[in-house]
């Protein structure tokens, strides 16, 4: 376990690195520079200010010696100081991460909660009316884009029936727990879930519906084995044989795609975050894209892709947990 730990994070390292070269290079390929993006907002700004401010912020050197400059700053933990607000990255970051966090979550939970039912029903009704009906829901629930869907669900659910909030952000579910659990007051709870539930729905979805294929397919996979077979000859209730036998084995490769969709999820949020307005890393980097703040933009980039692949490494250890055949080398 130790040397596989190792492998893994040495390989960790390595693709952030590429990740920083890639995305660096990309931001500098967009045409304009912050100084561009500063003009618009103050227009009296002379051609010789301007020079003089891509020279302070370092903007006239090749590009290969910003994005070097940049990633020795890196190695020492320095993301950078953000060149609209003057300030380091790290805080604004770590402010906004949270929000996302939560939303991320959530919908993985909601995802969760949605699939295994579906799943589990269409593979034990396989070829009859529930199949198929549970086929077409993950069917719509992948196809339909996720700004169209939360388009959609704000129509319905905050326009016409006004059950949720159409926007915004009601607070940190973290902090409303707390908040439940110190004073017994649920009420800053119910406001953040109202605020929460229909981004929430929205990013988890697609996630729900393919995430019910796989458990389909797994159990259907399953059920054919011997091992279920002589399970059933024993005599053990058909309870037991699904949910200890059949559905602990199908969930094996469904863990290995949900470390996947956790990046899946992180990148919707950037879309979900815009329609909802909700405060979180993904509003902010589309902000920070149109203000052309380069640090900032690498450091979401960078901070996204550390917690991708942390999460892929923590499912790859589950996975051998789960089960027993598969030894680590």
């Amino acid at each position: 376990m130790g040397r596989f730990l190792i492998r893994r994070l040495i390989h960790m390292f390595a693709v952030l690195v590429a990740v920083l070269i890639i995305v660096s290079l990309l931001l500098r390929l967009i045409p304009g520079d912050p100084v561009d993006a500063m003009m618009a907002g103050n227009p009296g700004m002379s051609q010789e200010n301007m020079d003089a401010v891509r020279e302070q912020l370092g903007l006239t050197d090749p590009m290969y010696v910003q994005v070097m400059s940049y990633s020795l700053d890196l190695l020492r933990g320095d993301m950078g100081e953000s060149l609209r607000f003057r300030s380091p990255v790290f805080p604004l970051i770590m402010e906004k991460l949270p929000a996302t966090i939560e939303l991320t979550v959530f919908a993985m939970i909601m995802a969760i909660l949605i699939a295994i039912p579906l799943g589990m029903i269409t593979a034990l009704q396989r070829d009859r009316p529930a199949d198929y009906l549970g086929s077409i829901v993950a069917v719509i629930g992948i196809s339909i884009p996720s700004f169209l869907l939360g388009i959609l669900l704000i129509l319905v659910f905050a326009v016409e029936w006004r059950i949720f909030p159409a926007a915004g952000y009601g607070g940190s579910l973290t902090g409303s727990i707390r908040h439940l659990v110190t004073t017994g007051d649920p009420s800053p709870l119910g406001t953040s879930l109202r605020y929460l539930f229909l981004p929430g729905i929205t990013l988890g979805v697609a996630a729900a519906a393919y995430n019910a294929r796989m458990v389909r397919s797994a159990m259907i996979e399953v059920l054919g084995q011997d091992y279920i077979r002589a399970a059933e000859a024993k005599g053990l209730p058909r309870r037991t044989v699904v949910l200890r036998h059949t559905l602990r084995n199908a969930l094996i490769p469904v863990i290995t795609i949900l470390g996947l969709q956790i990046g899946y999820l992180l990148s919707g949020a950037f879309v979900v975050e815009n329609v909802f307005a909700w405060p979180g890393i993904g509003r902010f980097s589309v902000q920070a894209l149109s203000w052309r703040d380069y640090p900032t933009i690498q450091g979401i980039v960078m901070i996204t892709a550390l917690i991708f692949l942390t999460i892929n490494l923590l499912v790859d250890v589950l996975y051998a947990m789960l089960d027993p055949r598969i030894r680590i080398g």
